[in-house]
């Protein structure tokens, strides 16, 4: 697998021209990744993008570490016996019109296939994005280049999705709104040869990758994919879908998966320590919090809430519950401290409601008192602070102290905010430099707490 995410040469089948095709954005990404190492090939093309294009594969007169073949499904068979004669062992097929599409595309399938296994070739695709090592800032993507070019965030976090669009739907949903540290980002396809296992296994392996997110609509060897889950200390995020009959039907159409029985799939998940995502956004708000902050597995989450409002409280008390974690229980000690930034007549508990003490104080030392005594409280596994973003004035609260609290008790603590939006995803970029997730839903803060306590 780490050939197709560091070769030193890369050509394109199907490179164009025309700025409106995809195969032209592809040859722009790669030619802005590997400078004169990029061969693009067009029987039609003496040259693209200021490179000397060839006719076909054979005439580059480099060895080529992986070949994107991005052409007609038809054309395909060729152009991989074309790699085969000149030893390239590493294939991405871009192209659609496969296994997805009915015997037509599945005997391609088996025409590419026969080749692959003939000539000790490995295959990435078809039907896909391609590879992205947002790390060496390889771009083996046909993603139009103003979309993502100097957007990356480099960090730990490797994606795989199997679907090749949404992949990038992904991607621009990352890099539009709060961006979180990416090492890899992976678009397998249909899976012709290279599946999640394979990528699984080589992202235990890779120093790059400290969490492990992935969308996938089948899971054909899930056994060995659970046994792998299992040796590594690593968290993985799956989003799993065609659940239900319709989705399966559907997944079907879209990258030829076969349908699983759920209900094994999630308790394989739960035995194996997999945190399993119930929709996209949670996907991707659980693994960037992942990302900025690590897990502290414990067998029954305690925790801590800290909030400016009671009702707020009220309801996170509610969402505590329902994700099977539970309130915790302060020690005299914690109660003494928090008590005193409150007024005398007012006696704090777990969800320690701020207000009271705000209006007596200002903001900061309430908060800083209450955090502090919380996260040092060894009856409190995690927290789970409230914050209000205000216009008038963004700083509320201190951000260095909050960040400082996690690295010196070392333990978790997740953060939503209420108030003026603008404010908000500023302070949010800002948290999260710090190591600090935030949610922009009380329900996604307690389910974020959940992912980072879960027993593994």
């Amino acid at each position: 697998m780490r050939l197709f995410f560091e070769p030193k040469t890369v050509a394109e089948f199907g490179a164009s021209t025309n700025s409106f095709r995809p195969g032209n954005h592809l040859a722009k990404n790669l030619k802005g990744s590997f400078g004169d190492n990029f061969y693009p090939i067009n029987p039609k093309e003496s040259e693209i993008l200021d490179l000397k294009c060839y006719p076909n594969l054979l005439e580059i007169p480099v060895p080529i570490d992986v070949a994107i073949i991005f052409i007609p499904a038809a054309s395909v068979p060729e152009a991989l016996e074309q790699c085969a004669k000149k030893g390239v062992k590493r294939v991405v097929i871009e192209s659609a019109g496969f296994a997805e599409v009915g015997e037509r595309g599945r005997e391609l399938t088996r025409q590419c296939l026969e080749i692959a296994k003939k000539n000790g070739i490995r295959i990435w695709g078809p039907n896909c994005m391609g590879p992205i090592n947002v790390t060496q800032s390889k771009m083996m993507s046909f993603m139009i280049p103003g979309t993502w070019e100097g957007r990356f965030t480099k960090g730990g976090v490797s994606m795989v999705v199997q679907s090749g669009m949404l992949s990038a739907g992904f991607l621009l949903h990352v890099l539009s709104r709060t961006p979180f540290g990416l090492s890899k980002i992976c678009s397998v396809g249909n899976k012709m040869d290279v599946d999640e296992v394979d990528l699984l296994e080589y992202f235990i392996q890779d120093p790059d990758t400290e969490v492990i997110s992935m969308y996938l609509e089948s899971l054909p060897r899930g056994r060995r994919f659970c046994e792998l889950a299992k040796s590594t200390r690593k968290p993985i995020v799956v989003l799993k879908s065609g659940r239900t009959e319709y989705g399966s039907k559907a997944a079907s159409s879209h990258t030829a998966s076969m349908a699983q029985d759920d209900r094994v799939l999630d308790a394989a998940f739960r035995q194996a320590g997999i945190i399993r995502a119930k929709g996209m956004h949670e996907l991707l708000d659980v693994s960037r919090c992942l990302g900025v902050q690590r897990m502290k597995p414990v067998k029954k989450a305690r925790i801590a809430v800290v909030t400016f409002s009671g009702g707020a409280g009220v309801v996170t008390a509610d969402d505590i519950k329902d994700y099977g974690m539970e309130l915790a229980k302060f020690s005299p000690e914690t109660m003494k401290k928090i008590k005193t930034v409150f007024p005398e007549w007012m006696d704090p508990e777990n969800p320690v409601d701020l207000y009271p003490a705000i209006e007596k104080l200002g903001p900061i030392p309430p908060v800083n008192t209450s955090l502090e005594a919380a996260m040092a409280d060894p009856g409190v596994d995690a927290v789970y602070a409230h914050l209000f973003a205000s216009v008038t004035n963004e700083h509320l609260f201190d951000l260095d102290f909050i960040g400082a609290l996690i690295k010196k008790y070392n333990k978790p603590l997740v953060l939503w905010m209420l108030g003026d939006a603008t404010v908000e995803t500023r302070l949010t970029a800002e948290l999260e430099s710090k190591g600090i997730p935030t949610a922009t839903e009380i329900a996604k803060g307690v389910r974020l707490l959940a992912a980072l306590t879960m027993k593994r």
